[in-house]
């Protein structure tokens, strides 16, 4: 009942804003707007996020669910100054000089950013296309401030705080991976002090195939000791359906439900067979967001291969639980 009513009023809204557009007493864009958030909420969270995007052109974008338990966690747009085109350049000093300076700078004007601490030390996926999940467990091998390069790697988890882990993409799909509570980690005045896991998975097609996202799941749970309900998971930005034409070798690979066909051609949901491998996997539908942001909609704010071929910057994703 109480959704038909907020309908009602949406489209009564959305009306009045309407006619607004030609009456100049009423606000009418903010009207049709407000209308569309009763009706389509979803919709009209992705309508506010895009033009957001398009106005204040952002050049790091911070995940909002990530603010609490003392993680922070989000992603670079191709505004941000420094253009990477392969994982190889955090390899170069300069680079690395160059992305600190400019991230630091954005999360210092970024409420909930945590500039203040940590982002010194810095763990970076190797991303061969593979489904390989690394753990980092022995902080003492990341002690020195710096980058690390993680060999074979396309996903990583720790508990370890100070760790920044970064992952560079431009059409496959970041994921991040926050696991609450889990098994003490030490006793302190008769109190249980628990710690918690963070990951950060680069799933393409072929990751995918191979269920990275599952296989990065189960490996927190298992080194966490977390419940299925306590793991939070966020999907950045990717080519979408609408986009991501396939050939028919998909149809063996992935199942009905996450191809789609329009105009005899074939297109591959990345996030939506990544979702639906999760929530196979335990993880609770709820407790996966999912900014519905696409790199070639949006090329004018995030890079895409498919679109911009050899001339595609990467952005990059970064995740870091603070001590």
């Amino acid at each position: 009942m109480k959704r038909l009513f907020l309908a009602c009023l949406g489209v009564v809204l959305a009306g009045v804003g309407v006619a607004g557009l030609v009456l100049p007493f009423l606000p009418g864009l903010a009207l049709i707007f407000v209308g569309l958030s009763f009706i389509a909420p979803e919709l009209a969270e992705k309508l506010k996020r895009k033009i957001l995007r398009r106005w204040m052109k952002r050049e790091v974008f911070l995940l909002k669910e990530r603010r609490r338990g003392g993680v922070t966690a989000g992603f670079t747009t191709r505004h941000f100054p420094l253009v990477l085109s392969q994982t190889d350049d955090l390899l170069d000093p300069f680079h690395q000089e160059l992305f600190k300076k400019d991230l630091r700078r954005n999360l210092r004007s970024l409420k909930g950013g945590g500039a203040k601490g940590g982002w010194e030390r810095f763990v970076f996926l190797d991303q061969p296309h593979g489904d390989r999940v690394a753990v980092i467990e022995d902080s003492a091998k990341y002690e020195a401030p710096g980058f690390y390069r993680l060999f074979d790697a396309d996903g990583v988890v720790t508990p370890i705080g100070g760790l920044a882990l970064l992952a560079l993409t431009a059409d496959c799909l970041p994921i991040f991976f926050y696991g609450a509570g889990g098994e003490p980690l030490d006793s302190a005045r008769g109190k249980l002090r628990r710690t918690s896991w963070i990951g950060l998975v680069h799933a393409g097609w072929r990751g995918t195939k191979s269920r990275i996202a599952q296989k990065a799941f189960r490996l927190l749970l298992e080194k966490s000791g977390c419940a299925p309900s306590d793991v939070r998971i966020a999907f950045g930005p990717c080519i979408r359906k609408e986009h991501y034409e396939v050939g028919g070798e998909f149809l063996d690979y992935f199942p009905e439900r996450s191809l789609r066909r329009k105009g005899g051609r074939l297109y591959f949901d990345l996030a939506g067979e990544n979702r639906r491998q999760l929530v196979e996997a335990g993880v609770l539908e709820r407790h996966i967001s999912d900014l519905g942001i696409c790199t070639v909609d949006e090329n004018e704010d995030f890079y895409s291969f498919r679109k911009e071929k050899a001339l595609a910057g990467r952005m990059v994703s970064f995740t870091l639980k603070f001590a």
